[in-house]
């Protein structure tokens, strides 16, 4: 990285060319910065070409990837203060004599005997690019408005305005030629460009600049689509490229983009950072020998980013099987397992997997997290056991190996065996996990209701209360504080309603009938028990388990 201070005019000076990542975010300055920059400005106009006055740093990077015409520097950061300099540049041609003109128009504006691709000194991004063309190539500007399509006809006229009516502190009238000089003289910034090793994501977080945040995603973007010749006209390489691919998943995944881009790289088996991504996928496309290989990459890009969409998204996937699969891995927010899905996605789209295997997988995954979580085993080793998973991936028999693979692992990556499992579903204490109201809800939907019962409104019960009262401990008897703390948040104990704030701490009779006129299946056992304690808490937990084992797969012997 070289850092060094500059004027600003340096950027507009010499044989190059300053792109805006192409569909990066619009030029958005608006008159309060015009204002700004203009009074920073006549400070240094009455002071004279002595002061300077700081404009912030400018980070850019070399566009090595594209060999031809002039130099050419992404613009990592700076966009907004380069953009409104070349607009005041462009009004203060307007206003001076024709030497002056023809000067900025030549020197500071364009490229001169240059082919057309490479005649701008400065190239916004896209959607900003016709309207700049006009004002520095055709020397039309469009009228004034507030219209977004027009802001840099905006700033244009702001300027051209106080070029021509402003006065200074003697109430003198402003003279554009100086101008023109205070501009190239006193206004400075820090010029940093970036080397081929240097992470710009890592060195714009360390400088802390204000306004929208830049992404991973956003430097992906700007370095794969730097890899295909731009165009300042219509139909080049990388709007092509952009329209085809990235602009699809940029769609699909809107904010999750960025995440989806971390799992993609994982899916090879690779445990990539949250701020790692944009080094990994550069290296990764710096390998390729062509463009062909390039776009064939982001190609895969946009393909895996319809399997993340459905993960996201589950009702975007047709099977409703496996629909039902993807909405249960929602929930248990079991994102660790993304890269293992993606790879289990792409060989059902290749027809290496059935909907009938690929459904046993997503299944098995729901059953390991889930048993796991019953029995207290740690959730942290889960990252790497998935990535070693789809680093190993298998050519065949996916779901066999899945089953094979997930049942071998020991310890803290163990796959909880029946014996375990109904040992901790019927005596370790579960309310207050993350996963309990999940289960709970399985184990409703495992009746197969006619009628669908809507659970969105509803919460966990304690049948026995969490607070004892006198009736219940004249129920319970002797040991009422033994059963108490030993099965109160167990299964056995637990259901679901909407009624949860009216039953509280009921006697049990009451709670009956409070719930005597429940659809939720759960407590239908509970509403013919004259009685509630010890035994029939774990009656019903073994008729859970019953249940639960029939849902969530047990690992191979």
């Amino acid at each position: 990285m070289e850092a060094s201070p500059a004027k600003v005019i340096q950027y507009f000076n010499g044989e190059k060319q300053n792109l805006i990542p192409l569909f990066q975010r619009r030029y958005k300055w608006s008159e309060d910065n015009w204002q700004t920059l203009w009074d920073d400005l006549m400070v240094q106009y009455e002071v004279g070409d002595t002061g300077t006055h700081f404009m912030g740093a400018i980070v850019s990077v070399s566009a090595r990837s594209v060999p031809v015409g002039v130099s050419k520097y992404l613009i990592i950061d700076g966009q907004q203060r380069l953009t409104t300099v070349s607009l005041l540049l462009c009004a203060l041609r307007d206003c001076l004599d024709s030497n002056s003109a023809s000067r900025i128009q030549e020197v500071y504006l364009t490229n001169r005997f240059r082919d057309l691709e490479d005649t701008l000194k400065f190239v916004p991004t896209q959607a900003d690019r016709d309207v700049y063309r006009t004002i520095v190539l055709d020397r039309r500007v469009p009228p004034n408005s507030k219209d977004e399509d027009v802001r840099m006809a905006a700033a244009y006229h702001f300027f051209k305005n106080k070029l021509l009516k402003s006065t200074d502190s003697n109430d003198n009238a402003v003279d554009p030629a100086k101008v023109l000089i205070t501009l190239e003289q006193c206004l400075q910034v820090v010029m940093i460009n970036l080397g081929d090793d240097d992470d710009p994501y890592l060195i714009f977080e360390s400088l802390n600049f204000k306004g929208e945040p830049l992404t991973q995603a956003d430097l992906v973007r700007n370095y794969l689509l730097m890899c295909f010749r731009h165009s300042i006209s219509p139909g080049g390489e990388q709007e092509r490229v952009y329209s085809k691919y990235w602009m699809p998943l940029e769609s699909m995944l809107k904010s999750n983009l960025t995440e989806f881009l971390r799992h993609y790289l994982m899916k090879d088996g690779d445990d990539i950072k949250q701020g790692g991504i944009y080094a990994a996928i550069k290296a990764k496309l710096k390998s390729m020998k062509s463009t062909e290989d390039v776009e064939a990459e982001v190609h895969f890009m946009q393909r895996f980013g319809e399997f993340y969409t459905r993960f996201l998204l589950p009702d975007q996937e047709e099977t409703l099987s496996i629909r039902d699969c993807l909405d249960n891995i929602k929930e248990l927010k079991v994102t660790t397992s993304y890269p293992l899905l993606l790879r289990l996605f792409n060989v059902r789209q290749t027809g290496h997997l059935s909907e009938v295997d690929l459904e046993k997988c997503l299944r098995l995954v729901e059953s390991f997290v889930v048993r796991r979580v019953v029995c207290g085993v740690p959730t942290n080793p889960l990252n790497k056991l998935f990535i070693q998973l789809a680093k190993n991936f298998p050519d065949t028999d996916h779901a066999q190996w899945l089953h094979r693979s997930l049942s071998s692992s020991g310890s803290n990556r163990r796959f909880p065996k029946d014996a375990e499992f109904a040992t901790a579903f019927m005596n370790q204490p579960q309310y207050g996990r993350a996963t309990t109201r999940f289960i709970l809800c399985r184990l409703e939907k495992s009746f197969n209701h006619k009628e669908t019962v809507d659970l969105s409104t509803a919460t966990i019960e304690h049948i026995l209360p969490q607070t004892l009262t006198q009736e219940w401990r004249s129920e319970l008897g002797s040991e009422a504080e033994k059963v108490h703390t030993t099965l109160v948040n167990t299964f056995g104990n637990l259901t679901l309603t909407s009624y949860n704030s009216e039953l509280s701490n009921l006697p049990f009779s009451e709670k009956k009938a409070k719930l005597e006129n429940t659809h939720i299946e759960l407590n239908r056992w509970i509403l013919q028990q004259t009685s509630w304690g010890a035994s029939e808490i774990e009656e019903r937990a073994n008729n859970l388990l019953l249940i639960a084992n029939k849902i969530w797969l047990s690992p191979l012997d």
